[in-house]
């Protein structure tokens, strides 16, 4: 296929639509649900890279990581591309910057070794630059049409950009910071057309489903399950477990969508078992914040549509009842694919610093081998990690693994308490060998607590060493690494913006409030716990897309719109 017709089909649907927009009857009809289906197809293609750049940001090292963070950007802009006028881009301004960006991004490519040491990520912020610098020329060309004052004036708007602004101000790395405000400010003043949000929110969920297919497939055929907490396609079981949680929110969404479109009932019961079986997986993973949040996420989903919507309670009961049946159906079914189907292909693939000799399947052990894991220790050490949090004995187990703190970086100031190994940081009041699950978060959030100031800190100037030498380089919390990052003024707006968004999303009764309230909820629950703002992680794209669609639905009083009565 030439790039010709890749853009002809694929990248002009706003020429599409001005093509078809004057016609009238059963062939105008048609050409628009072609326009609709080529619009879903796009923006789920776009979802599903924001699923492989999150898979590699979780897995790979080192400059890898970085070009996927990078990457983000690029997918960012193709998703407002549906939303641009492209026939726009033949105007004179283009075509002279057009050769103008291509010397320019050259000789930067050129420059990297004298500036830069990495040079994947030094050219993919390039890359960054050159497109969005076409962007940016459209965005000042087009003002007018895009109605900027209107929405800088909405008060929500307003906030996001003042975070954003805040960020920018502190001393958090410049090259996140900024670019977080290009691309979400930029996001946020282009926006989704009106009659393109049903179809940008199929290709979302259908995005995020479609790569979870593809990951688990590759994962059946060479990730081995010999690590009792299972990663998937993921070198850590904490990424993994953010990703299932992600998946059940997508899953549990298609499912309502399903009962309010009255489809038919085999795609309602699909949708549901496959929300089911995404928790199961979730549970492989071990993860207490992961499982947490689709809990609270199908209580609140559930309540709204059954309660709320339809007044029976009767249904919330009985839909309550067979997802926890199908939950407990699944986990066997779920276990015999990741425990059995990778010995089809015996190729075992390890990502690295995952290898342990003598205890990682190497293609030539048995099927059988007691180096996998079996039922009843993933049982033991799933479920029985979660009840031990409270102080729950669940059987005998064997020692599970900490893996918190991943990020190893410089602490705050050498010679506090903290610095180093040989000087810890620990409470007075927390005893780690109590037996007390929690203590590592109460030391963690002390510190950071301590640590607040006005103006953040960059990445390597926060973290510190508790007892065995143990680092932990983030807050394990959302709005104290946001304070943490970014200052107490940044963190203080991020919570009221937060707060104040899931209360919209859950008196909302359209489908956008649905998804607003799913996504924002399990973020915040898993990050409560652990880490989600990362730049490159899924989390992130989903946050901030998610306070777009609830600044939809936000006047300038504060009130909802009409499109609140929208069903």
């Amino acid at each position: 296929m030439s790039i010709k017709l890749v853009l002809h089909k694929f990248m002009c649907p706003l020429l599409w639509d001005n093509i078809f927009k004057n016609s009238h009857g059963v062939q105008g009809e048609m050409k628009k649900r072609v326009l609709n289906a080529r619009l879903k197809l796009w923006y789920m293609i776009c979802f599903m890279f924001f699923g492989l750049i999150d898979q590699r940001r979780g897995s790979a090292v080192g400059e890898i990581q970085m070009i996927f963070s990078n990457l983000t950007g690029i997918v960012v802009a193709l998703l407002l591309l549906p939303s641009l006028e492209l026939t726009k881009f033949r105007e004179k301004i283009y075509i002279i910057w057009l050769p103008i960006c291509i010397v320019l991004t050259t000789i930067a490519c050129l420059l990297q070794p004298y500036f830069w040491e990495y040079k994947g990520q030094w050219n993919t912020a390039v890359f960054n630059i050159a497109v969005w610098s076409f962007l940016i020329i459209y965005m000042v060309k087009e003002r007018k049409s895009f109605d900027f004052v209107a929405k800088i004036r909405n008060p929500f708007f307003a906030s996001l950009f003042l975070l954003l602004f805040l960020m920018v101000l502190s001393v958090h790395e410049k090259q996140h910071t900024l670019w977080y405000f290009l691309l979400f400010g930029s996001f946020y003043l282009i926006g989704i057309p009106e009659d393109r949000r049903d179809d940008f929110r199929e290709g979302l969920l259908n995005g995020i489903i479609a790569w979870f297919f593809i990951q688990q497939v590759i994962a059946f055929g060479f990730r081995p399950y010999d690590y009792v907490r299972y990663r998937g396609l993921y070198s850590g079981e904490t990424q993994n477990g953010l990703f299932y949680m992600i998946v059940f929110c997508a899953f549990i969404l298609k499912w309502i969508y399903a009962l309010q479109q009255n489809k038919k009932w085999w795609v309602r019961f699909f949708y549901f078992l496959m929300a089911a079986g995404s928790v199961s997986f979730l549970v492989y993973t071990g993860s207490r914040s992961g499982l947490m949040a689709v809990l609270v996420v199908a209580i609140v989903l559930v309540t709204k549509y059954d309660i709320v919507l339809k007044k029976t309670f009767y249904k919330w009961l009985l839909h309550g009842a067979a997802l926890a049946l199908c939950v407990c159906i699944m986990l066997p079914v779920v276990y015999g694919c990741i425990r059995y189907l990778p010995t089809i292909m015996h190729h075992p693939i390890w990502f690295e610093g995952e290898y342990v000799e003598g205890e990682s399947v190497c293609s030539f052990d048995s099927w059988d081998s007691p180096k996998y894991i079996s039922f009843d220790e993933a049982m033991d050490d799933s479920i029985g990690r979660i009840v031990r949090a409270f102080g729950v004995k669940y059987t005998s187990f064997t020692q599970t693994f900490n893996n918190i703190g991943l990020i190893k970086v410089q602490a705050e100031e050498l010679g506090e308490p903290g610095s180093s190994p040989d000087n810890i940081f620990m409470l007075d009041n927390v005893d780690p060998a109590s037996g007390d699950q929690m203590w590592a978060r109460k030391v963690i959030y002390a510190y950071y607590w301590q640590h607040l100031n006005l103006q953040g800190h960059t990445t390597n100037n926060q973290g510190f060493y508790t007892v065995y030498g143990r680092f932990y380089g983030h807050a394990h919390n959302i709005f104290l690494q946001m304070a943490c990052d970014y200052g107490i003024p940044a963190g203080i707006l991020f919570i009221g913006i937060y707060l104040y968004s899931i209360i919209c999303a859950l008196r909302a009764k359209n489908q956008d409030g649905y998804m607003s309230a799913a996504f924002l909820i399990a973020v915040l629950c898993f990050g409560l716990l652990e880490m989600v703002l990362t730049p490159g992680q899924i989390t992130v794209v989903l946050m901030w897309i998610m306070f777009y669609f609830v600044g939809l639905d936000v006047d300038k009083s504060g009130n909802r719109t009409e499109s609140e009565t929208a069903e």
